[in-house]
C-alpha cells in the first residue's frame, strides 16, 4: 500500500511540472501568434542598389527606384538631381536685376555678379550740370551740333550724307563785316538755265585752277558751267555737264570726266591734267601752257563776247579762280545788293557781278551771317 502511494505521488509530481511549463510558454515571444503579428508590421529587406533613391508607391510595402545624378544635362527626366548639381548650374546665373526708373544704364563693377548703375541724361541742360554720367548718342549729337552752330556754319557736306566736312566761322551776334555796306552774303545762288555771270577777266592760262561748289538740277543735256572759248580746238579750258557727267576740257587733250547726279552737292577743283570731284581725283595728259583771251564766264561759255545759250541750271555756292602758284585771281561770294539783284561779290576786285541778262535774276539762297569764310585748300 505504501509503495502504491509513493508511485502515484511520484507520477503526479512528474506530470504537474510539465503542465505548468506548457502554460507558461504560451506567453513568451516565441509563440506562433506573437511572431506572426510582428512580421505583418515589418517591411521586406531592401535590396542593395548604387546611386538609386526609393520612392513611395500607391501600394503599402512597395517602393520604386529613381536614379540619383549630379548631371542635369544628361540625367534625363526620370532622375533626381543632387543639390550640388543644381547649385553648379545656378552659380552661372545672375541674380535678378531690380527695376529702376527709365534713363538708367546697368554698368559693370569689380565684383562678379554685382552690378552698378549710371544715369542717362536726355537733355543738354541737365547734362551740363552733371559729371561722371552718361548721355545718349542722339542727345549728344544734338548738343554738339547746337554748339557748332553757335560758332560755325556748314559750308560743305560729304556727298550723299548729312555729314559736314567744311565749316565757316559763324557769329550771328555781330554785324556782318565780310561784304561792304549794301551787300548781303548768301548761302548760294541758283540759276534756272537763263542766268550767268561775266567776270570780265581775260588772259587766263590752262595751268590756272578753277574751284567751285555746285548742286546741279540738269546733268543730262549739255550745259556750260564755267568756260572760256568753247569752240577753239586749242585755246579752251572749262567745265560742262553732259550725259550725267562732269567734263573738264583743256586744250585738245582728252577730257577728264566724273559722274554727277541732280540735287547733289559737288566740290570741284580743275587744272591742267587734273580733275578733283569731292574726294576723287582723276588725272590725264598734261598739256603745254597756253593763254586764253576770252572772258571767263560762270554758268555758261562764250566765244568772243557771245554767250553760249546752253546755260547751267542749279546752285552755285562759291566760285574761285587761282593761278598755279595759289594766288587768288577771283573769289566770288554769292550775294545780293540793296536792290535785291542777285549775283556774286568778288573779294579780290571788290566788285559786284549781277546776273546777266539784266532782266533776269538768280534765285537767292538764305542769307549768311558768316564773318569769315574758310575754304580749305585742295577742296
Amino acid at each position: 500500500m505504501q509503495l502504491k502511494k509513493f508511485l502515484l505521488f511520484g507520477l503526479m509530481a512528474a506530470v504537474l511540472p510539465a503542465v505548468a511549463e506548457e502554460a507558461a510558454d504560451r506567453k513568451t515571444a516565441t509563440s506562433l501568434k506573437y511572431v506572426t503579428h510582428e512580421l505583418e508590421t515589418r517591411q521586406n529587406k531592401f535590396t542593395a542598389e548604387q546611386n538609386k533613391a526609393m520612392e513611395y508607391t500607391n501600394s503599402a510595402g512597395m517602393v520604386q527606384k529613381r536614379a540619383v545624378t549630379s548631371d542635369l544635362d544628361n540625367g534625363g527626366t526620370e532622375s533626381l538631381p543632387m543639390v550640388g548639381g543644381v547649385n553648379t548650374k545656378l552659380n552661372q546665373k545672375q541674380d535678378d536685376i531690380a527695376a529702376v526708373n527709365d534713363h538708367t544704364a546697368v554698368t559693370y563693377t569689380g565684383t562678379a555678379g554685382t552690378i552698378g548703375e549710371k544715369g542717362i541724361y536726355q537733355t543738354t541742360e541737365s547734362y551740363a550740370a552733371q559729371s561722371d554720367n552718361l548721355i545718349d548718342a542722339k542727345t549728344f549729337n544734338a548738343a554738339l551740333k547746337n554748339g557748332l552752330d553757335n560758332e560755325f556754319k556748314c559750308r560743305d557736306y560729304k556727298p550723299d550724307t548729312d555729314l559736314c566736312w567744311v565749316y565757316s566761322i559763324h557769329n550771328p551776334t555781330t554785324d556782318n563785316t565780310l561784304l561792304p555796306p549794301g551787300y548781303t552774303p548768301l548761302e548760294w545762288i541758283e540759276s534756272d538755265g537763263h542766268q550767268y555771270i561775266d567776270t570780265g577777266l581775260t588772259s587766263f592760262k590752262n595751268t590756272d585752277v578753277l574751284k567751285m561748289k555746285i548742286r546741279p538740277t540738269n546733268v543730262t543735256s549739255t550745259t556750260f558751267l564755267a568756260f572760256q572759248n568753247p569752240t577753239s580746238g586749242l585755246e579752251q579750258q572749262g567745265l560742262f555737264l553732259a550725259e550725267s557727267m562732269l567734263n573738264y576740257q583743256y586744250g585738245t587733250a582728252p577730257r577728264l570726266r566724273a559722274p554727277v547726279a541732280v540735287n547733289t552737292d559737288y566740290t570741284i577743283e580743275a587744272t591742267n591734267g587734273r580733275l578733283k570731284v569731292n574726294e576723287t581725283t582723276r588725272t590725264g595728259e598734261l598739256y603745254p601752257e597756253f593763254t586764253i583771251n576770252y572772258n571767263l564766264l560762270i554758268g555758261t561759255a562764250a566765244t568772243s563776247s557771245t554767250p553760249e545759250s546752253r546755260m547751267y541750271s542749279g546752285r552755285i555756292y562759291y566760285f574761285r579762280y587761282e593761278d598755279k602758284n595759289g594766288n587768288i585771281l577771283f573769289n566770288g561770294i554769292p550775294a545780293k545788293n540793296s536792290a535785291d539783284k542777285v549775283g556774286v561779290y568778288d573779294m579780290v576786285s571788290g566788285q559786284f557781278f549781277p546776273s546777266i541778262p539784266a532782266n533776269t535774276n538768280f534765285a537767292a539762297g538764305p542769307e549768311s551771317n558768316d564773318t569769315n569764310i574758310y575754304i580749305p585748300q585742295n577742296q
